[in-house]
């Protein structure tokens, strides 16, 4: 298979009518050291013959166990690990065996006499006059994609394409550039999606994420001693998500409680202080060792928020700091105690699609929302965004 995401790939995953069966039955066929020699071969920098020659149903079981594990930590050094050895993986695969309709691209064949001779005559002139004959047929244009098309993956640059009618025409390197953009698309996809799900995952892909997690703070061993902890950090509020933004704005009298108490909270609390929680269970404490934190970070922002809404919500339901509280888990109390936390529910973001039922009016998407499952996963996506640039200035 060459593709995860193409032609085969779906058809496949069919079989097992839906991905949380798939996702289900993975533990029962392939060992956590199995799905994990699709990410160990990096250390060594040499991919395994037998993981390139896998059967489609064994190649696709070791790439969605991983996939399935970053459900624990959407935006990190495993993703990337992992995004970076697969996409090594099939890149080789698609060497070995290129088919343009298994790709997961909508891309067709150029048929004979479709660009002008004209056209053709002066490409070849600028492309590829002074190449062997050998090298000429990399850099024909045997491949189209409509513009749309071209665009949604996020191709902003047409004047290195050939365009004619509506389509831009592709040399086998620019098709192998759109196929990567479209892989690292699918997978973060993907992975938004699985974020939703991972609650429900049997444990193996807990075990599988913090084998995952050794590996890869191992390869980027000197990134991480140069950056520092890419988990609890100050928030970035530039990085937040268009739903978090109006609600900190302040919001009318039939939002307030959902947006201040519920939404807010949980938000805040959770980017700050535990970004990449794991399970359901989590409490306050499991993540800090007291309270400053809540009191002198979260708790002046919502209380900031609720005084800018119309009326201001904390004016005319003063014991709404006690819901506060019990939302962050320590019961309804004006003077919780770090003991406390465990006393009621910590309550997680609610999704994207929760916010659009319950409060359309905070539902307001931008560009990089697309795709995007839960708020929290798109501030994390933002915060790893901008720390590999900050790496790289």
């Amino acid at each position: 298979m060459i593709d995860p995401f193409g032609k085969r790939a779906r058809e496949v995953l069919d079989e097992f009518e839906s991905m949380d069966n798939f996702l289900r039955i993975i533990p029962s066929y392939m060992s956590i050291d199995a799905a994990l020699e699709r990410v160990k071969w990096i250390k060594e920098g040499r991919i395994p013959e037998y993981v390139i020659n896998l059967d489609d149903l064994r190649d696709l079981m070791g790439f969605y166990a991983l996939l399935g594990a970053l459900a624990f930590s959407p935006y990190g050094l495993e993703m990337e690990l992992v995004k970076k050895a697969n996409l090594e993986i099939y890149r080789k695969k698609i060497s070995k065996e290129f088919d343009v309709e298994e790709l997961a691209l909508p891309v067709d064949k150029v048929e004979r006499g479709e660009i002008p001779r004209e056209d053709e005559v002066i490409l070849e002139k600028l492309l590829y006059e002074a190449l062997p004959e050998e090298e000429k047929r990399k850099f024909a244009l045997r491949y189209k994609i409509h513009l749309k098309n071209l665009l949604s993956l996020g191709s902003k640059d047409l004047n290195e394409y050939y365009i004619r009618q509506g389509y831009a025409y592709l040399t086998e390197h620019q098709l192998e550039e759109l196929w990567e953009s479209a892989f690292e698309r699918n997978f973060e996809r993907a992975v938004n999606i699985f974020y939703e799900l991972r609650e429900e995952l049997p444990s193996y892909y807990l075990e599988l994420y913090n084998r995952i997690s050794e590996i890869a703070r191992e390869h980027f061993k000197e990134r991480l001693e140069k950056m520092g902890s890419a988990s609890a950090q100050p928030l970035r509020f530039d990085l937040f998500p268009p739903c978090i933004r109006l609600a900190l704005a302040g919001v009318g009298s039939g939002l307030r409680n959902y947006a201040i108490t519920v939404l807010l909270t949980s938000f805040l609390s959770y980017a700050r202080i535990c970004p990449n929680s794991q399970g359901k269970n989590v409490r306050v404490k499991d993540c800090i060792k007291d309270l400053s934190v809540l009191e002198k970070e979260i708790l002046p922002v919502i209380i900031e928020a609720g005084n800018r809404c119309k009326p201001p919500l904390f004016e005319d339901q003063p014991n709404e700091i006690k819901n506060i509280w019990y939302h962050l888990g320590f019961g309804y109390t004006l003077t919780p105690t770090l003991e406390d936390s465990g006393n009621s529910t910590w309550y997680f973001p609610p999704n994207c699609s929760k916010i659009k039922a319950n409060a359309p009016e905070l539902c307001k998407p931008d560009k990089d929302c697309r795709y995007i499952k839960n708020p929290l996963t798109y501030y994390l996506r933002k915060l790893y965004f901008a720390r590999r640039r900050e790496e790289n200035e």
